[in-house]
């Protein structure tokens, strides 16, 4: 058996993650990037002649015209480990009006096309090919509940550098699941706990959201072929299926004591942690990675800046920019006659000069 976890884009144009649990609990593929209908059938295919459940994070069967689905409304009135969930509702006419399609339909048909044996259905006992409607953030409820919410999803209002710090700890919660049963003994190949999160782009961070969601649903299904997990609503009108550990397991919430910081810092706070009774778990990063986590740095401390107006902090960033000068090469003498020559040929800031327009006469 295999166990397939799709984090399907509604959109054709955008990037989809798939993953692939072997039965020995090894992950053998997990990639993101734009797959049509028929690519998806494809790896499917490949990957289940043996058997498989395909979790897939995406409406699979939206009957409804308007309003929400069943299975939406249940689910969110559920309390598991007694939390609540938020769920996107959808209907057909939204589907079809914002995205041209249900496209998790689309998918199903793809799939059973090439493997007309798949069923669609939350029952998974009597099936060797299954089809299941799943998503991360009841997963990760579902199996974390100490540590719920965890809100490493890009988000408005919501600052990057947060949203990455969010994700360093979903990355370390995932280090859990070599204890679990069924255990996953892989896991830091594709999702080392590492300090580049921070040092990411939005494009970079992306691709490893869509991963990490397509790794949730493949343990997902490979937990549910194991034990019984929680099934809202039905196969004519939809459903939702997620695992749900037992409560004697759940941890005491010690995760919510380990603080995950994934940034640069300066040479001496290690100490400063140590003296104050914590322990610092501390990496050295090699140059290009160092050089990403500057430029972070930078950026988060000009944010910093921004926020607080403090001339502190504008120390804080010009020792970043000492810094990246160090590492280019480049010595403090150096930069500052380039400065100089700049303010010799364009000016400096002194005159206060607003630029308002300007007109071809």
């Amino acid at each position: 058996m295999r166990y397939i976890g799709i984090d399907l884009a509604w959109t054709y144009a955008n990037e989809s993650g798939i993953c692939v649990i072997a039965d020995n609990g090894e992950i053998i593929y997990c990639e993101s990037k734009v797959f049509s209908d028929e690519m998806i059938a494809d790896i499917v295919a490949e990957y289940a002649q043996e058997g498989a459940i395909v979790g897939i994070d995406a409406p699979l069967i939206v009957n409804n015209e308007t309003g929400a689905r069943y299975c939406d409304s249940a689910i969110m009135r559920e309390k598991i480990h007694g939390k609540n969930l938020s769920v996107f509702t959808c209907s057909r006419r939204f589907m079809l009006k914002h995205f041209g399609a249900v496209r998790g339909e689309e998918v199903v048909k793809a799939i059973r096309k090439r493997m007309p044996a798949f069923a669609l259905t939350g029952g998974l006992s009597n099936e060797k090919h299954v089809i299941i409607e799943t998503f991360p953030t009841g997963i990760t409820l579902g199996l974390f509940p100490d540590a719920f919410p965890v809100k490493y999803k890009i988000k408005y209002k919501i600052a990057f550098e947060t949203t990455k710090t969010e994700m360093g700890r979903m990355v370390s919660l995932l280090q859990r699941l070599g204890d679990f049963n069924p255990p996953v003994h892989n896991i830091e190949d594709f999702f080392n706990h590492s300090p580049s999160i921070q040092a990411m782009s939005k494009k970079e961070y992306k691709n490893l959201e869509d991963r990490l969601d397509a790794f949730l649903c493949a343990y997902a299904a490979y937990w549910l072929a194991r034990h019984k997990g929680k099934v809202v609503g039905d196969d004519r009108d939809g459903f939702i299926t997620i695992p749900v550990i037992d409560d004697k397991d759940v941890r005491d919430g010690k995760s919510e004591r380990i603080k995950i910081y994934n940034k640069l810092i300066r040479d001496k706070i290690p100490q400063i942690i140590e003296d104050s009774g914590k322990k610092a778990m501390i990496a050295k990063v090699p140059g290009p990675e160092y050089l990403g986590l500057l430029n972070a740095k930078l950026g988060e401390e000009l944010q910093e800046y921004l926020d607080s107006q403090e001339v502190e902090e504008l120390a804080d960033l010009v020792e970043v920019v000492y810094a990246i000068l160090d590492y280019q090469g480049v010595s403090r003498q150096e930069f500052e006659s380039i400065r100089k020559q700049k303010v010799e040929k364009r000016g400096a800031f002194r005159d206060r000069l607003l630029l308002k327009e300007v007109r071809d006469d």
